[in-house]
């Protein structure tokens, strides 16, 4: 379901985010003002609530908020290392090559252009719908990649290529890197987390200002507009190879004409 959210433009992210909320809001509210005159209270008279709990909830969100962005940062991060730890690694190799006898030099550059064509064309549609790594889908890519590691591994004089059958194999670690941050991002636990703490410090603040309907909805609303932004810039941020600022196959692109 979080894919589809990912997936649109931000403006529409944000809106979407921020139209649930408001939807959850008025729920909450609706409820609330249901619940208080069959519990024996009056609306219009405050409940023995403290105020304490809204700052405790609130404090929770902003919390498993921080931890979840820090885990989102570094996922990030790895993925862009990941991706040009890759690229350059076939860079390296393609210059390498010229070290090779004329046909198997052709046969590498040949393979490891057909690998980047690969990646370009088929690994990233893949990883911005979140495919599963056990997909074959990866297979298409990762085939010419090994051809080209076995290609090495069989010259007779496999250590005097060691340099590039090492850029080979980092080619490959890079890879299995960039495919395991494609999946990685929030957990169902972290989301299912922040979604009850967040909805508790919303009820908790629709039933401490149950008693002015006015300041309710303004306090209500206010929560939802700071609740709506947080989420929104996790899930914009969420998948570094989904959404309108994903990582891009650009470091691949260029070398696809070398």
């Amino acid at each position: 379901m979080f894919i589809l959210f990912h997936q649109l433009p931000l403006a529409a992210m944000f809106l979407a985010v921020l139209v649930l909320s408001i939807a959850a809001c008025w729920i909450l509210i609706g409820l609330v003002r249901f619940a208080i005159p069959r519990l024996g209270y009056r609306l219009d008279e405050p409940l023995p609530i403290r105020d304490s709990i809204i700052n405790t909830c609130g404090g929770l969100f902003a919390l498993i908020v921080a931890f979840s962005a820090a885990g989102i940062w570094n996922d990030a991060v790895s993925a862009r290392t990941a991706v040009q730890r890759e690229a350059d690694a076939v860079e390296t190799a393609l210059t390498l090559a010229v070290v090779l006898p004329e046909d198997t030099r052709s046969a590498l550059t040949n393979g490891l252009q057909t690998y980047l064509r690969e990646v370009v064309a088929v690994d990233w549609p893949a990883m911005a719908k979140s495919t599963p790594l056990s997909d074959v889908i990866f297979d298409k890519s990762e085939k010419h990649l090994l051809g080209a590691i076995h290609l090495v591994s069989r010259q007779n004089e496999v250590a005097a290529y060691a340099p590039l059958l090492n850029q080979l194999l980092e080619i490959r670690h890079a890879r299995l890197a960039r495919l395991a941050a494609s999946v990685a991002g929030i957990t169902w636990a972290q989301w299912c987390a922040m979604w009850l703490i967040s909805t508790a410090t919303m009820l908790s603040i629709i039933i401490c200002n149950s008693h002015a309907f006015r300041m309710q909805i303004v306090a209500a609303h206010l929560y939802v507009v700071v609740v709506s932004a947080a989420y929104f810039v996790i899930l914009a941020h969420d998948r570094p190879f989904i959404g309108r600022i994903s990582i891009q196959p650009t470091a691949f692109q260029g070398l696809m004409h070398r």
